[in-house]
């Protein structure tokens, strides 16, 4: 029995011998260059690129080293790390396994070009075979990374819509329930941007998922325009380059965002909803849901003449109850659907609009006014507006033209009407005095036009000429008269385009940014 004691004496002496040997063999080799070039070249060929780390100080199992560098073969990215100490799980290693644990970088900085280029070469890494030395069978084949804390990440990526930039954010990485998942926290930062509606934003905090060659944005919260909050959700493909992201943003103010000279004139909370999708190639399609709540349209010399012209002040203050659109862009086209513009008890409008560019392609409206409201247009209010629903009187809208110089058809149909109805309101006797008398337009008419509105005055005017009619006088010439009549009547035509055509002007005209 004693030489079995002695035998499994030996054994075990063997085994720690063994243990203490592979032990210092290991602890020796994470300590020399070779396993930092070694380390290095994995990185490099995991991200397709040059890596390469700074020189290790070690503190039993805890590592600190000053740098990291890494440049992608393509130059679609670089990364530099700063200030990183992490800690080894040497029972890992028996394991076949490198495992990093607890691993702090003081500082990240990550810039990327994604824009498209046909003309860049692709080039690969290729990892070299190589012949395994007598060790190679003992030592890990694997790197594992439990955890990374990063106190400050900045960097820029250009993209084919434009250029984006990050400062002072934290991370958190983790690694997830399987291989290959990571969850990653985010808090605090900067970003700017190249939507110019939201071209700088303060990060609150953002959570995401890398996993299968995508990145998942889980939830996110920024700050935005004044006081406005934006939470989106998304994911984007590392390989394919598709991506959506899609949110809301909420406490905002119409003011935040149109010219300079509008923002005491148009007021308003505004709030959105959005989504975005883009894959290479193609243009991004924005769509999304506005809306405007309690708007206030004031100060504008536009609402003072509707209010002159209408012989009310309520123009003069327009609250806007109801302002609500569907919108979709895709390179320079516009899509405006579902439009809603309702200021109660005086108008609302409704409707759809294309633009492309700085051209209106389409613009199919309609307007709603509350009766009375046009009371002194004659004709206005039967013969251009029809009863419809919600108690309001109806009439179509077509909007053509361009942003800078828009055009409609409202005003056209306001004046016709004026003038049909003011011919009937003088049966016959008005409509022949204008095909019939001799007596020519002079300053006289023009002073009634001036001084008592076009439609008081064209009603002077008509009595005028009934009253020719009566008392006629020989040496009229009626080819002059026509003339005179028709400059006149030209006239009377353009004062009531500008009056009513502010309709158009309050709702219709652009003002973003």
């Amino acid at each position: 029995m004693k030489w079995v004691s002695y035998t499994g004496g030996v054994l075990v002496l063997v085994v720690l011998v063994g243990l203490v040997v592979g032990y210092n063999s290991v602890r020796s080799y994470l300590r020399s260059n070779e396993f930092r070039l070694m380390l290095g070249e994995e990185v490099g060929y995991e991200l397709n690129g040059d890596a390469e780390l700074s020189m290790f100080e070690w503190d039993g199992w805890s590592v600190k080293t000053d740098n990291f560098s890494f440049k992608e073969l393509n130059g679609f990215q670089n990364i530099n790390a700063r200030g990183i100490d992490a800690q080894v799980d040497i029972g890992a290693i028996w394991s076949g396994v490198y495992r990093i644990e607890n691993m702090h970088l003081r500082e990240l900085e990550f810039t990327g070009d994604f824009r498209d280029d046909p003309n860049r070469e692709i080039l690969m890494k290729e990892r070299p075979v190589k012949e395994k030395s007598f060790w190679d069978p003992l030592l890990p084949d694997s790197l594992e990374v439990t955890g990374i804390d990063i106190a400050s990440v900045q960097g820029s990526a250009k993209l084919d819509d434009g250029d984006w930039a990050w400062q002072n954010t934290s991370a958190k990485i983790r690694t997830g329930s399987t291989k290959d998942v990571y969850d990653v926290t985010l808090a605090g930062g900067e970003i700017s941007t190249p939507i110019s509606l939201a071209d700088k934003m303060t990060l609150r905090t953002a959570k995401g998922r890398y996993s299968g060659n995508r990145f998942y944005l889980l939830a996110s919260e920024f700050e935005l325009l004044e006081n406005g909050l934006m939470i989106a959700e998304g994911d984007f493909g590392i390989e394919d380059g598709t991506w959506q992201i899609r949110g809301e943003v909420t406490g905002s103010r119409i003011q935040d965002v149109i010219a300079e000279d509008w923002k005491r004139r148009f007021m308003g909370p505004l709030d959105f909803s959005f989504e975005v999708t883009g894959k290479p190639n193609t243009e991004s399609k924005l769509t999304g849901h506005l809306r405007i709540k309690d708007g206030l349209l004031t100060a504008l010399p536009l609402l003072d003449k509707i209010s002159a012209y209408a012989n009310t002040s309520r123009f003069r203050r327009l609250s806007l109850n109801e302002a609500s659109l569907d919108f979709e862009k895709i390179g320079e086209n516009i899509k405006l659907t579902n439009i809603v513009l309702s200021s109660e008890g005086l108008v609302r409008v409704e409707g759809v609009m294309e633009i492309e560019g700085n051209e209106i392609l389409k613009g199919d409206l309609r307007i709603g006014i509350t009766p009375g409201t046009l009371a002194h247009i004659p004709g206005a209010e039967t013969k251009v507006f029809q009863r419809g629903d919600l108690g309001l009187l109806w009439t179509p809208l077509i909007v053509s033209g361009t942003l800078d110089a828009p055009q409609e058809d409202l005003s056209d149909r306001l004046v016709a009407a004026a003038k049909e109805r003011m011919f009937e309101l003088l049966p016959g006797i008005g409509e022949y005095a204008l095909k019939f008398t001799g007596k020519p337009i002079g300053e006289s008419t023009k002073m009634a036009l001036k001084e008592k509105g076009v439609i008081l005055g064209v009603a002077q005017i008509a009595l005028g000429k009934a009253s020719d009619l009566l008392n006629p006088s020989d040496g009229d010439n009626p080819e002059k008269v026509k003339g005179e009549e028709a400059g006149a009547i030209k006239k009377g035509a353009e004062a009531i385009k500008k009056g009513v055509g502010t309709i158009f002007d309050i709702f219709g005209r652009p003002i973003l940014k």
